[in-house]
């Protein structure tokens, strides 16, 4: 049993310290289907929620970790431990998070309101970076990706519904998905948001 505990928190922190080493893979270790809401006050957009459904392994061997008591849901005290060891790590990357506003990429994100969950059987994340300052897309362009420069995590959106609005968004405003090219090469599904002609 102890055994089969320590695999898996090995498993979940494996990502973060071969990222550490610099080791670069060509093939993922986890998958993750992603859903963004932008959140807007006033025609500005403020902060970006992301959710992120892991894949089945990734997933089982987590909430096998995390979820102690074996009843489907993290607790609070099961949900700090997630966080310290499993989420907070991700914040030297700015959780893989990229956004370019007007051409010019933020640094320092972070991360607030951090939830995990579990949904028929999958491990979900759901938190939200603030936009400091709010970006007007009818200004510039507003540019968002998740990529993971090592290839340790792969990300790509939901099916459906991956692309969300919270407040008020002018009729003018366009979401375009394509291939990353530029500052963004390599990233696979940037989302550009720009408002008027």
């Amino acid at each position: 049993y102890m055994f089969n505990k320590i695999k898996a928190l090995l498993i979940v922190l494996v990502s973060f310290s071969l990222i550490g080493k610099g080791h670069i893979f060509a093939n993922p270790d986890v998958w993750v289907k992603a859903g963004i809401t932008y959140q807007f006050e006033e025609h500005l957009v403020t902060e970006l929620t992301y959710i992120w459904s892991f894949d089945d392994y990734f997933s089982s061997r987590t909430i096998q970790t995390y979820d102690r008591d074996k009843n489907g849901v993290f607790g609070s005290e099961e949900l700090t431990l997630l966080r310290r060891e499993a989420f907070e790590p991700l914040s030297r990357f700015n959780y893989h998070v990229h956004i370019w506003v007007d051409g010019k990429k933020l640094k320092n994100l972070i991360a607030k309101n951090f939830d995990a969950r579990i949904e028929t059987k999958k491990l979900i994340y759901e938190f939200t970076v603030p936009l400091m300052p709010s970006a007007n897309p009818n200004d510039a362009p507003i540019i968002t990706s998740l990529y993971d420069k090592k290839l340790i995590m792969d990300f790509r959106f939901f099916k459906k519904n991956f692309l969300m609005v919270k407040g008020m968004m002018r009729p003018d405003c366009k979401f375009q998905i394509k291939r990353g090219k530029g500052i963004q090469s390599y990233h696979p599904q940037p989302v550009t948001l720009k408002c008027g002609k």
